[in-house]
């Protein structure tokens, strides 16, 4: 399912809850990349992640559409290869919309997402089979119902799967807009958390481009939160501690269980 969300006000502050089933998920360092990969039939495979230099993209499940579906193609492009290509800057967000019009985005076999592709100064929504979305508004958020039906809809009014999460991420923005900080980036992501249910939340991420750091909570345990900078390429225990956790992050990654197993106690 999950529940993505971006504000551009003094700073840039993107946040992300990953809601899915309980499976191995992993933390990766891929040349400036970080990387959360979800494991699906033996494989792990990207769900989203952001690059040191301010860039974020997302896989968020939604329904299908027909001109959506996967295809081989001449100028046909799955959201894995856009994921990919985006996140190594090999497609610009100063040169999407060209890129967009001369390709037709399709999904993988047997999935259906779509995306929030974001960097310090502007947003995109992607929806394979449909025109790119550029948001010219300070805030945007993403669930899981089709973004390209509530363009001229007031937030209040969405209908579909995740809608209630989308109105709650609006609500809660619009309390701190003016003074929005970390602190109430992750209160969004409590609010918009899923303790129950086939989706529970495993992951909750708050991504400040200006600090080159992540922000992040392990399965809706919010007294606790890690960092990753960019800068030391390492993953900290930040607050909720009673002792320093400090892992080296690297292409081979770390596990949220391994993260688990070292997440002492909290102090809060």
């Amino acid at each position: 399912m999950c529940t993505s969300f971006v504000i551009h006000a003094d700073q840039t502050i993107i946040g992300m809850n990953f809601d899915i089933s309980q499976r191995p998920i992993k933390l990766a360092l891929i040349d400036e990349q970080f990387i959360i990969f979800q494991k699906n039939e033996g494989r792990f495979l990207p769900a989203f992640g952001c690059t040191k230099s301010g860039i974020f993209m997302n896989l968020l499940s939604v329904a299908p559409n027909e001109a959506g579906i996967y295809r081989r193609g001449k100028n046909c492009v799955h959201m894995m290869k856009l994921f990919s290509d985006v996140l190594a800057e090999k497609v610009e967000l100063s040169n999407l919309q060209k890129y967009l019009d001369e390709t037709k985005i399709v999904n993988v076999p047997n999935y259906s997402v779509h995306s929030m592709i974001t960097g310090k100064k502007k947003t995109f929504i992607v929806e394979p089979g449909r025109p790119l979305i550029e948001r010219t508004k300070k805030v945007a958020v993403l669930t899981n119902f089709t973004f390209s039906t509530l363009l001229d809809a007031d937030y209040k009014n969405v209908k579909g799967t995740g809608s209630e999460r989308y109105k709650r991420a609006y609500e809660e923005i619009s309390k701190n807009e003016d003074s929005f900080s970390l602190e109430s980036g992750f209160k969004v992501l409590q609010q918009t958390a899923q303790y129950q249910g086939d989706f529970p939340t495993q992951l909750s991420i708050i991504y400040i481009p200006d600090e080159e750091t992540v922000y992040f909570t392990v399965r809706r345990d919010f007294k606790k939160v890690f960092s990753f900078s960019f800068l030391t390429k390492q993953i900290e225990g930040k607050s909720g501690f009673q002792t320093d956790h400090v892992f080296k992050l690297s292409k081979q990654g770390v596990l949220l269980s391994e993260l688990e197993q070292q997440n002492g106690v909290s102090t809060t």
